[in-house]
């Protein structure tokens, strides 16, 4: 009673009923997604719980000449549900959208019981295969304390545990994603919860970031970043400030190495505020952020010495300008709007399912009509002379902080393909990093298409809003279909119950559902409710 005394108290202290709302449909979203997705089925889930394993059992990070870091008990329910991968990297999902796994007519799946039961064999710490993920420990370090706190269950409990790990991470995303709302838009309320529904509902960026996969953490700290650059842009650089974002630079890079292109873009912002405001500048005790700077440079440039930094060497020593420019014009910029933008807003099973045509016509319908508000945003920009306005140059500081990211991938991508001939295969999910920043210039599109003082510009933003919750649906719905069958409530129910620890089968997965179902009922009639008049945060 005293927790639920808590609760209620809790809530009543929230002023703005909506936005609980909201954060908690954002967590039943994501537990849905979970519920839906079997194991193994999010992107490299296997090989990422796998150094989860590796981390809990051991202690430390798989190293590069380990010769076996896949545990037993993940490599035989692999081969039990068909994620094994042959040697060209393909299981028997990939290219096979049609196959599905053999279900039973319980809640039991067909193999549940056998490779629940290797949790008693020693299966989880003998092993046997050479497939996890190498990335930094940073993620896989708070997941293996979550996996050690149910190791004596079964392999089902700590793959949900650790992916509810993912989705407290994810939740987070949203919430920075909300506070670089309130940044841009401080006396739009409307504006800024439809930013981090932009990113919350963003189909694929929830299927990429819920399932047990370092991009979630990698998510977040660059969304992070994003939010402590366009503070300091919008409202002035200070030592607090510049140390924040070196800390977050920091655990960035010990999170995926590539975002050492953060390095570059704060000596950059130094240079952008030095000229923007030198007078200012100079009033802050200088001396200790570049102190700081440099220490951190240093300390990051030592741990990245075997890898990022000989990358670096390798890129400049083959750096092939008539090559890079020949790629770059027939290979990285169609592959990017024929397969990295679709992929952006979803595929699945493997790389082998995405939606009809007719839903990425829709898409790109939307992202035109945006991208002509842009045009228009800009413009008007410039006709009347505000280009040197905060909220301005924060905007366009975002732009440069997107095509440094773009120009760092596509390098790496072709880096890969002139030394090995093998390319990198950029997927749109890649991007993600920086999702925060591109639905900020989508919302600004849409703003900017239809006249502030007018009444349509709320509906054209709910509009925007709606759809993309109309989009996260029908991806789930896109999903169920890919994996169970949709020919009654009755068989769905059995198929999605199975592989699934208790509290995701049967009853469990109704009261899920129905509480979502609710929740977002809930949510849609308050944030379509909005009005002119309530616009003060």
């Amino acid at each position: 009673m005293k927790l639920y005394k808590i609760v209620v108290n809790t809530i009543n202290k929230v002023k703005d009923k909506t936005l609980l709302i909201f954060f908690v449909l954002v967590i039943l979203n994501a537990l849905v997604w979970v519920t839906i997705v079997p194991i193994w089925q999010f992107p490299d889930e296997q090989a990422h719980f796998g150094q989860v394993t590796f981390v809990a059992q051991k202690g430390r990070n798989p190293g590069y000449t380990e010769k076996y870091n896949l545990s037993k008990e993940i490599y035989v329910s692999e081969q039990l549900l068909g994620t094994v991968r042959d040697k060209s990297g393909n299981n028997r999902f990939t290219f096979h959208p049609d196959y599905k796994i053999e279900y039973t007519n319980s809640f039991q799946g067909k193999y549940e019981a056998s490779i629940s039961a290797l949790v008693n064999t020693g299966a989880q710490s003998a092993f046997v295969h050479r497939e996890s993920t190498i990335y930094p420990i940073l993620y896989y370090f708070p997941a293996s304390l979550v996996y050690k706190i149910f190791q004596g269950y079964s392999l089902f409990v700590r793959v949900y545990a650790v992916r509810l790990w993912s989705i407290l991470v994810f939740a987070s995303t949203v919430y920075l994603t909300y506070r670089i709302g309130a940044l841009f838009f401080p006396k739009d309320k409307l504006s800024t919860v439809t930013l981090a529904m932009l990113v919350a509902f963003q189909p694929m960026m929830v299927f990429a970031n819920v399932g047990v996969n370092s991009d979630s953490l990698g998510n977040f700290l660059f969304t992070l970043f994003i939010l402590l650059v366009s503070d300091v842009l919008l409202k002035g650089l200070s030592s607090r400030k510049l140390f924040a974002l070196l800390v977050t630079v920091f655990l960035s890079v010990y999170t995926k190495p590539q975002f050492i292109v953060m390095i570059p873009v704060i000596l950059v912002l130094l240079v952008w505020i030095f000229c923007w405001d030198m007078r200012k500048f100079w009033r802050h005790s200088i001396i200790t952020p570049f102190f700081l700077l440099a220490t951190s440079l240093i300390v990051l440039i030592l741990y990245i010495k075997s890898s990022i930094s000989v990358q670096i060497s390798v890129f400049i020593q083959k750096l092939n300008p008539t090559s890079y420019l020949k790629f770059f014009r027939g290979y990285t910029i169609p592959h990017t709007y024929r397969e990295v933008l679709p992929w952006y807003w979803g595929i699945y099973d493997w790389l082998g399912v995405t939606y009809p045509r007719i839903v990425h016509r829709i898409i790109n319908v939307v992202l035109a009509i945006s991208l002509l508000g842009f045009g228009i945003y800009l413009i008007s920009i410039f006709r009347k002379g505000k280009w040197h306005e905060r909220n301005v140059q924060a905007v366009f500081f975002l732009i440069f902080i997107n095509l440094i990211f773009y120009i760092g991938v596509s390098s790496y991508d072709w880096m890969s393909w002139y030394t090995s001939g093998f390319q990198l295969g950029v997927q749109g999910r890649y991007f993600f990093p920086l999702i925060s920043s591109d639905m900020l210039f989508l919302l600004i599109g849409i703003k900017s298409i239809v006249p502030s003082k007018s009444e349509w510009q709320n509906k054209a933003i709910k509009l925007a809003a709606n759809l993309m919750i109309l989009l996260d649906i029908f991806a789930l719905c896109t999903v169920a279909k890919i994996y169970y069958s949709l020919s009654d409530m009755k068989t769905f129910l059995l198929q999605v119950s199975q592989y699934k620890p208790t509290l995701l089968k049967g009853n469990g997965i109704i009261f899920l559902f129905g509480l979502y179902i609710i929740c977002m009922g809930l949510f849609l009639i308050k944030y379509n409710s909005y009005s002119n008049d309530k616009k003060a945060v």
